[in-house]
């Protein structure tokens, strides 16, 4: 893999950028919004279901707009907005201001997100593109949320700095690269590179059945996944624990998924894709239970551990398998599962708000979690197996 990834580094690095201005933000919002803009818990889920409800329509626009139009044009105008969005929330971020630029930024982050999966989809069937831009992508993770605790001190300049030299750098490249990889005048062919693996796209198409079930794992998937993202913080406070720990379970995570999908970039193969995503479901739901009975720091580095393993193996997995089982319009199917996540993390923060409401009990939230992943699980199992049961007889 060594020789594709030398061909598409302005795509990966374009995904480190991305990613690492989007991983500065989101763990704040909930943070800011509760702590310093004194918002309750279901104001500010609200506030962070539109946004990612916006990241929603931006996942979907951007993929339909790839497959149409130039991906350099359709990227360099997204950045572009991306960048003077940054400008804005560096001078005005208060109660006003902030939830405008936050809407936006998950709108433009939907779609740049959308589009560089859709590029990778373009390249080939081989799942280990997919590991291989994970891996830049929590690289990313890790820069950006460790950022958090160096730049954040109950004032979001820092943080909008940070955002307008990652958008400033990413303008730049893929203006300057982004033509080799436009969709009718690749450059290369993945399939033939000697280090790839040589595999035809499968015959087995997925049903309309087995795409809604893949779809819908991703709304509940990251319905629970959202709650590490918004509401856990919260509850790590109310423990009496430092944020600075909430910062460092997330630097934790992103340095584990790098080792992951280092190694799953190596081994991966078509057959083994249903199942790692069954794995990830299973380990997700496991941290939650880890979450619902202690709340000490071993329990949530613990928790931490098995969430990032399920999101290692779960995450690239699925548009992976669905890219290895459609033909044709790589945007609108990766547009459809950036959207669908994205409607996943929407729904989260506001659910997960009302449980805390209604009950204020963190434990309740958690164990809810983990009995909804582990449907899921058996749901999806159900759903893809036509496509297991062929590949096994």
């Amino acid at each position: 893999m060594a020789k594709v990834m030398r061909k598409m580094w302005p795509l990966l690095v374009l995904g480190f950028l991305v990613n690492t201005a989007y991983s500065v933000m989101w763990p704040l919002t909930t943070i800011y919004l509760h702590g310093d803009l004194h918002l309750n818990l279901v104001q500010s889920g609200l506030i962070l279901a539109a946004y990612s409800g916006c990241n929603v329509l931006g996942g979907y626009i951007g993929g339909v707009l790839t497959d149409r139009y130039s991906a350099r044009f359709v990227g360099l105008a997204m950045l572009a907005v991306l960048l003077i969005d940054a400008g804005v929330g560096f001078i005005w971020n208060g109660l006003i201001a902030y939830p405008i630029v936050l809407v936006i930024f998950g709108l433009l982050t939907g779609g740049m997100l959308t589009l560089i999966t859709a590029i990778t989809a373009q390249l080939g069937t081989d799942g280990r593109l997919f590991n291989l831009l994970y891996i830049f992508i929590n690289v990313g993770l890790v820069v950006g949320t460790a950022s958090i605790g160096l730049l954040f001190r109950h004032s979001l300049r820092p943080i909008f700095a940070l955002l307008i030299g990652c958008y400033g750098l990413a303008l730049i490249l893929w203006a300057k690269c982004a033509g080799k990889f436009e969709q009718r005048s690749l450059s290369f062919d993945v399939k033939n590179d000697q280090t790839a693996v040589r595999q035809p796209r499968i015959k087995q198409q997925l049903t309309k059945v087995g795409l809604g079930v893949l779809l819908l794992t991703l709304i509940f998937m990251w319905v629970t996944y959202a709650q590490w993202m918004s509401n856990v913080s919260v509850f790590i406070q109310n423990e009496g624990l430092s944020i600075k720990l909430y910062s460092y379970l997330w630097v934790y995570n992103g340095i584990l998924l790098i080792v992951i999908q280092t190694l799953m970039a190596r081994v991966n193969h078509p057959r083994v894709v249903p199942w790692q995503i069954l794995m990830g479901l299973v380990a997700i739901g496991g941290s939650f239970l880890l979450l619902s009975g202690a709340s000490s720091v071993v329990v949530l580095f613990g928790a931490m551990t098995l969430l990032t393993f399920g999101e290692a193996v779960y995450v690239p997995g699925v548009p992976a398998l669905i890219n290895a089982h459609t033909v044709g319009n790589e945007g609108l199917y990766q547009g459809l599962v950036n959207a669908f996540s994205s409607l996943g993390k929407a729904l989260g923060p506001v659910l997960g708000g009302v449980v805390i409401s209604y009950s204020t009990s963190f434990s309740l939230l958690f164990s809810l979690c983990a009995v909804v992943d582990g449907v899921i699980a058996i749901c999806f199992l159900v759903g893809i197996w036509p496509i297991i049961s062929r590949r096994e007889g």
